[in-house]
């Protein structure tokens, strides 16, 4: 699994690349949203999942990621449903697969729905962003990925904001 824990592998040009464009695109949410709605979410997220055990984390992860993947179709809540459940059970078997779903499909949806009502400055804030995780991935080992799951917290308050 490309995110599992003790990870020896080092991270392919490719994957560098998915992450340097999927990782920043929560940042849009300060950008998109008031500082209330999208403080509180990723507050409680962060106070609630930040000290809990790994395999919660991933599983309150998961619950919340179908929720939210949901919405990359448009189309009765049922086959939304179905559609992100098998999504995910895809990448069970096929791992490698989530990070180019979520960069080249989940986060250009995302990109799709707030690039237009960014004004230059963010726009520019967050290609630097994108550049920014990229040398960090090329620079930095990778062997440790899931930085002890600390990012999971703010995933779920992206989710939160966002659904």
């Amino acid at each position: 699994m490309l995110l599992k824990h003790g990870r020896t592998q080092p991270i392919s040009k490719y994957h560098a690349v998915c992450l340097s464009y999927l990782i920043p695109h929560g940042s849009t949410d300060m950008f998109m949203f008031p500082l209330k709605q999208y403080g509180l979410n990723y507050g409680s997220s962060c106070a609630f999942f930040m000290f809990q055990p790994m395999r919660l984390k991933f599983l309150c992860l998961f619950m919340y990621s179908v929720f939210h993947m949901k919405n990359d179709i448009r189309g009765p809540i049922w086959m939304q449903l179905t559609y992100s459940v098998g999504v995910h059970l895809s990448w069970i078997w096929f791992p490698e697969w989530a990070i180019s779903y979520l960069a080249l499909i989940h986060t250009t949806l995302h990109y799709r729905g707030v690039l237009p009502f960014l004004n230059r400055a963010q726009l520019f804030s967050l290609g630097m962003a994108h550049v920014f995780i990229y040398i960090l991935l090329q620079n930095y080992d990778t062997t440790k990925l899931t930085f002890g799951g600390t990012w999971i917290p703010l995933v779920i308050g992206h989710i939160m904001t966002n659904t």
